[in-house]
């Protein structure tokens, strides 16, 4: 998880207008290439941090029998 606040999951967090929106991107990268870029990058990482199959708690039972 993240130590920032994310706003966008309150309840009382007001809309915001593309002025603010585009702030909030900006440090992302100048050019809209850049940005995407940048998210694919984020979501490489947190990609490769999911845990395998083998690691996650078997909750249906043992394999094999059905």
């Amino acid at each position: 998880m993240s130590d920032r606040p994310d706003d966008t999951q309150s309840p009382h967090a007001e809309p915001r207008d593309a002025d603010e929106l585009t702030d909030a991107v900006s440090d992302l990268g100048e050019t809209d290439t850049d940005r995407l870029e940048a998210v694919q990058e984020h979501n490489d990482s947190l990609e490769e941090r999911l845990p395998s199959p083998d690691d996650l708690p078997r909750t249906h039972g043992t394999p094999g029998q059905g």
